[in-house]
């Protein structure tokens, strides 16, 4: 505790400098000697190593990726002539429907390849990004190999944002039906670093086996344990905060709160910290990681509002294009992200469009001094704004399209919409809330019919929604007013 209490404020844009990072980076082993790492390296060395692995994994990807191999050939690209990252710009990009139509496709076929190491051909695990049209969420397929790249990415991922091996990590991620990026990293991360790790297991209930504990259940561990820093959803760790203070519980060890999921914007940050204030803890370092299942982890701030880094340029590409004609931004203009990976042998994408927009950098930055890419805040206070294709709900992607046709195969419905809301629509940083207004056909039995449309709900989308009744139609579509009906409403207020 004695070195946790010596860096407790280092973080602190005021106080952080390359020698307070150097320092603390040689204060423990695992991140001493992580002597490859590139961050601090200069950036035409970084782009070395990219290059490097750009073109070995441009050969995997022409021989052994079904998607790709026959992309080359439909449109007769000779990816020999694609040496350097900026030559990337030559193929055309990925978008979600292609990954979403066939998965499977996106997976190198090495089974069977003379040479291939056995790391390189086991499943070791998988993981679910967006659910489809046709009603399942898409798989990740992760190699032994690629596991261990994400051990690296993960432990330099902590080395950024000032988690150490002495920390106790509480992950507050719920448990659901489907493997959770954010669940699964808050438990790979502290372990690929040699810290402590325990989980409040709060989530959707599944009757057959009750194992899952309420809210005040998880508070108690994180304070029985001295957890000095939380893991989870940025709203939900807010909710849990409160709930906390009601308990009056203890959290004088906290040091940090790592919120992933979606924006954890300044005032958001501030309303937590006063609130951890309260419970003991004192200048808690609010961290907001940028993470999506197609990097298995998320870039890192190294101060707040400072940018988030790319904890490791060997493995992923970033830039930001055109969504429309795949043409690559300049530093610091917006637009939509996407993602080359350089070194994987599960799932494989190139040039693939992550449906957030935003801006970024290659300066050297000016906190901690690395000179990896950063994703800088594009309005405000957050590093990402939704796209229209899909909205980012409780930290999760969700597809609109999935839940307007699970809830039109309901039977008893006369109108309905679809509204993301917040549990309290004057508090931007409260939790999410799905409801759905609902306009029932005459005579139907309203809780029948409400089980049905739960069920089918949570089901498509696993999460639960409320129900409001409205009784009349008109007052969901009216076709005097509008040509078309509007199913589905974001009604979250802004974040500033």
């Amino acid at each position: 505790m004695s070195r946790l209490k010596e860096i407790s404020d280092w973080w602190k844009p005021d106080v952080i400098s390359p020698e307070k990072v150097k320092k603390f980076i040689d204060m423990y082993p695992v991140f001493k000697n992580d002597v490859d790492c590139p961050a601090f390296k200069s950036q035409k060395e970084i782009v070395e190593i990219q290059n490097k692995n750009l073109r070995n994994q441009l050969e995997l990807c022409d021989k052994y990726s079904p998607y790709y191999s026959n992309l080359f050939k439909e449109q007769k690209i000779d990816v020999s002539k694609i040496k350097t990252v900026d030559d990337l710009e030559k193929l055309p990009l990925t978008t979600k429907m292609d990954y979403m139509k066939n998965s499977d496709g996106f997976k190198l076929q090495l089974a069977g390849v003379p040479g291939r190491a056995l790391f390189e051909l086991v499943n070791w695990n998988v993981t679910m990004t967006t659910g489809t049209t046709y009603g399942f969420p898409t798989v990740f397929w992760n190699t032994t190999h690629d596991e261990y790249s994400l051990l690296q990415f993960l432990i330099r991922s902590s080395k950024i944002s000032w988690g150490s091996p002495d920390d106790r990590i509480f992950n507050c991620f719920p448990f659901g039906p489907v493997p959770h990026i954010g669940y699964l990293r808050a438990i790979t991360a502290p372990l690929a670093i040699g810290a402590s790790v325990c989980a409040g297991h709060t989530g959707m209930a599944y009757p057959e086996f009750p194992v899952l504990r309420r809210m005040d259940e998880a508070i108690s561990i994180a304070e029985n344990h001295q957890c000095t820093i939380i893991m989870g959803i940025a709203s939900y760790i807010r909710r849990m905060i409160m709930r906390a203070e009601e308990l009056e519980v203890d959290f004088s060890h906290m040091r940090a709160i790592h919120a992933l999921g979606e924006p954890c914007p300044k005032g958001m940050r501030e309303d937590m910290r006063r609130r951890m204030e309260s419970l003991g803890a004192e200048d808690v370092f609010i961290h907001n990681g940028w993470g999506f299942t197609e990097c298995q982890g998320s870039l890192s701030e190294c101060t707040e509002l400072g940018g988030n880094h790319n904890p490791d340029p060997g493995l992923y590409f970033l830039e930001i294009v055109d969504p429309e004609t795949g043409e690559r931004k300049a530093d610091g203009e917006e637009g939509v992200a996407a993602i080359t990976h350089l070194n994987r042998r599960g799932t494989v994408l190139l040039r693939y469009v992550l449906g957030d927009i935003v801006r970024m950098t290659h300066e050297p930055c000016p906190y901690c001094g690395r000179n990896t890419e950063r994703i800088l805040p594009v309005s405000g206070s957050v590093y990402a704004t939704r796209t229209k294709e899909l909205v980012k709900f409780k930290g999760t992607l969700i597809n609109p399209g999935l839940l307007k046709d699970t809830i039109e195969n309901v039977g008893g419905i006369a109108e309905y919409q679809i509204v993301f809301t917040k549990t309290d629509p004057k508090d931007p940083y409260s939790m999410d809330q799905l409801v759905l207004k609902v306009a029932p056909v005459a005579g139907v039995n309203r809780k029948d019919l409400e089980k049905k449309i739960s069920d089918a709900v949570s089901k498509a989308a696993e999460m639960s929604a409320k129900i409001e009744w409205v009784e009349k139609p008109s007052d969901i579509y009216d076709p005097m007013i509008s040509l078309k009906a509007t199913r589905v409403l974001d009604a979250r207020p802004p974040l500033e």
